[in-house]
């Protein structure tokens, strides 16, 4: 993938950047707080299922945030930033947004209707699997270069990355949470569908439009 420098990361909007910083301080900052002895967020942010049957809803999204642990955040943290400045070139960042917090809420609202897993949890998964589908499906034809490996479409280096993606969140989390984040990922595929079918439809009327006001003069 083309590198990412600086005045490339400087280009993005406002929304993608707030995301990115976001994720990137949350991990560091439950590090601080918990090593320190004066605060906790992990308690307060973390999802959970019984809690949010109890009512605290912000955990739906926030747990996103929150990552498991070092390698967690790093490996997160490396694709997250790489994706949203891929998409940010061309994405609103409200849009972004959307679409991020689309893939992260699908997930948690599985999860709370199973009641699934019993212990608190955190990780952006499904944002990364609903970024990856994404990238796949906007610059699939893309020829890029994946370390390690060598050239190849953008679409078979997104596989890869849902896979390696899959099987961390499988071993650390379990089956259950695994799919829940797989359907998540599928939400953002849905979520492109849709708006590729309101773009086209949206062409079509126009063109027609155009047609029309040809015949008429």
């Amino acid at each position: 993938m083309k590198r990412i420098s600086p005045n490339f990361f400087s280009s993005l909007a406002f929304g993608p950047r707030l995301l990115l910083l976001l994720f990137a301080l949350g991990f560091p900052l439950a590090l601080a707080g918990h090593y320190t002895h004066t605060f906790e967020l992990y308690p307060w942010l973390a999802f959970s299922p019984e809690l949010v049957w109890k009512g605290q809803v912000w955990r739906l999204l926030t747990y996103a945030f929150m990552s498991m642990g070092i390698l967690d955040w790093l490996i997160s943290l490396f694709w997250l930033t790489t994706l949203v400045c891929v998409l940010g070139r061309n994405w609103r960042g409200r849009e972004l947004w959307i679409y991020c917090l689309l893939s992260t809420v699908v997930t948690s609202i599985l999860l709370t209707l199973l009641q699934q897993p019993a212990f608190a949890i955190g990780g952006n998964g499904a944002m990364i699997l609903a970024l990856v589908t994404a990238w796949a499906r906007l610059y699939g034809r893309e020829r890029i270069i994946l370390l390690g490996i060598g050239e190849m479409s953008a679409r078979q280096a997104a596989l890869i990355v849902a896979i390696v993606e899959l099987l961390i969140v499988l071993f650390g989390l379990g089956w259950i949470v695994t799919l829940a984040m797989l359907c998540g990922g599928l939400a953002g595929w849905f979520y492109l569908f849709v708006r590729g079918k309101h773009a086209l439809n949206r062409h079509s009327q126009i063109l027609d439009s155009e047609r029309i006001a040809r015949l008429e003069i």
